[in-house]
Parts: structure tokens; C-alpha cells; sequence
């Protein structure tokens, strides 16, 4: 047995009659004939009474396939629409990667207006550091990753990227810091204080880190964290200073539990985020209005 053969059985079935099963089908009835021949033949059992054959009478062994075949058939519609529906991308699955900050502070509002337009996809995420995420897509884990650099452009000869948007990063300091007076400073007064570490796993302490060894300066650090949330909390208690993307203090900012400072000569931090995925990837329903969804929402800003 196969589907068409079936099909055709069920139509006929129908319309008790083979013309009229044809018309439907838009093929001749001598083809509708031919396919129940051939099921016939491979069942090695008669189908439908040779008396009367044109208005479909079946047989006993006809009506038990009967049972079988309207349920084959409704499995194989309902399958043909799941496909249908997954290819169109309004069901699946994707996954991705991304930084804990951007993650945070930027993925959920963005989640959010792609769920509305495709409320069956699910979305499968994870948060790491840039380079491990990096080597996840490489080796196929996630469908995607957000890499965050310091620079606009992203570069690697395995992967497709997408520009996604910038951000940038300022000092942060306590409400009730000695400095917290005034709206800038300069490189001389801010080098004497005491900086916690954020990030120093990814690129983006390292990066920092470079800017300042750019000025002939070294960074005091009192203490290392990576948990974002953890460094706000320490920054709050004035246990320290720390540089951290802006897009991630907005609430703290507008409670004023924090306060951004501007150093008079500091090169500007700004952060970049890339959409990285393999140029080879498999493009289903979900990762193609994904990608279409993603090119109509950059470039993002605070």
C-alpha cells in the first residue's frame, strides 16, 4: 500500500463512484482504476464488488480497510498541516545564545514582539560568556548566538553576522560617593579608586582593561564578580567603582540607587552586538522569520 493508493480508495469511498473520484482527484478514471488494481493486487484481496463497480460497493475486506485508511489519512492531513504550519515557522523550535547582560536588559522586550507574531515557536536560550557561546553555534548547539565586542564589525570565516546594535558603557559609582557631587572627573582622581572586576571571563573587562593600559594606567581592583546584579549591589554599598553597559542601570538610575559619572578625557566604551549563526545552517520556518524578524527590528538603542 501506499498514500496515493489510499487516496485514492478513500475518494472513491466517498463518492461511491470512480468518475467522480477522478474529477476530484484531477486525474482520468482509468488511473483511478489503475491505482485500486494495484492495492488490490498487493493486498491480494478484491476491494469492491465487480457487480456494479462504477457506484463503489465494497466488500467486506473493502469496508475493514475502509476503518484504516480514514484514520491514515487524517494522520497523514494533520501531519502535512504541522509541516505546513513549521515550515511557514508559526511552530519549532530555535535556540540561542546570548550574554547574561543582553540577555537581561535587551532579549526580553525583543522575545516578546516575536512571540506575538509567532506564539508556537519555541525559543530554547542560554547564557554565557562570548566565547563560549561562540563555540556552541560552532558546534551546532545553538542555532544563534548575540556576541558582544568592542568592535562594529564581527569576523569569522564559519559564520554569517548580523550587526544588531551598540551600547555604551559608563562609570558607575554610589549615590554617596565622594565624587558623586560632581558630573565629571578626571582620569587622575579616577585611577586612584577602587574598581570591581565585571565580566573578566568574556571580552569585556579585558577590553576595558586595554584602554586604560592605552593611557600608561593600571586599574586598582577590590574585588572580581560575575553576576552583574551582585556588582550593582556593591556599587550601591560604596564598596567600589565599576564600568558597566548603560543599558543594564536604567532602573537603578531612575531610583537613583546609582549614579553614572563622565571622565574628562576617557575614550568612549562602547559595546556591539552580533548575531552569529552558521553559514551552512539548516533554514526551517522558525530560524527564517526569526532572521526576517531580527532584520526589522535593528538596529536596537536605549
Amino acid at each position: 500500500m501506499d498514500i496515493k493508493q489510499l487516496e485514492v480508495f478513500n475518494t472513491i469511498c466517498k463518492h461511491k463512484n470512480f468518475s467522480s473520484a477522478a474529477k476530484e482527484l484531477l486525474i482520468s478514471q482509468p488511473t483511478v482504476s489503475s491505482h485500486i488494481k494495484s492495492l488490490e493486487e498487493n493486498l491480494g484481496l478484491q476491494l469492491f464488488n465487480r457487480k456494479n463497480k462504477a457506484t463503489g460497493n465494497l466488500t467486506d475486506a473493502g469496508k475493514i480497510l475502509y476503518q484504516y485508511s480514514t484514520q491514515i489519512m487524517s494522520i497523514v492531513r494533520e501531519a502535512e498541516a504541522s509541516l505546513g504550519h513549521y515550515k511557514q515557522g508559526n511552530s519549532g523550535a530555535l535556540s540561542l545564545a546570548t550574554a547574561h547582560t543582553f540577555c537581561t536588559f535587551y532579549l526580553p522586550p525583543l522575545l516578546e514582539k516575536f512571540k506575538q507574531k509567532f506564539p508556537s515557536v519555541e525559543i530554547i536560550l542560554h547564557t554565557e560568556f562570548t566565547p563560549k557561546m561562540v563555540s556552541m553555534v560552532e558546534n551546532r548547539e545553538v542555532h544563534f548566538a548575540v556576541a558582544r565586542t568592542s568592535s562594529p564589525t564581527y569576523t569569522d570565516n564559519h559564520l554569517h553576522s548580523v550587526l544588531l546594535g551598540q551600547d555604551p558603557s559608563a562609570f558607575v559609582i554610589s549615590p554617596h560617593h565622594p565624587l558623586a557631587a560632581a558630573e565629571t572627573t578626571t582620569i587622575e582622581e579616577i585611577i586612584n579608586e577602587q574598581f570591581i572586576v565585571f565580566g573578566k571571563k568574556s571580552s569585556y573587562w579585558p577590553n576595558i582593561s586595554n584602554l586604560f593600559s592605552n593611557e600608561g594606567l593600571e586599574l586598582k581592583t577590590s574585588m572580581e564578580l560575575n553576576d552583574i546584579n551582585a556588582v550593582k549591589k556593591m556599587i550601591e554599598i560604596n564598596m567600589g567603582i565599576s564600568i558597566l553597559p548603560l543599558i543594564s542601570i536604567q532602573d537603578e538610575l531612575e531610583k537613583g540607587t546609582l549614579k553614572t559619572i563622565s571622565v574628562e578625557g576617557f575614550p568612549e566604551i562602547i559595546r556591539y552586538s552580533h548575531l552569529v549563526y552558521q553559514k551552512d545552517l539548516i533554514i526551517t520556518g522558525p530560524i527564517e522569520n526569526f532572521l526576517e524578524f531580527i532584520h526589522e527590528t535593528i538596529p536596537y538603542s536605549l
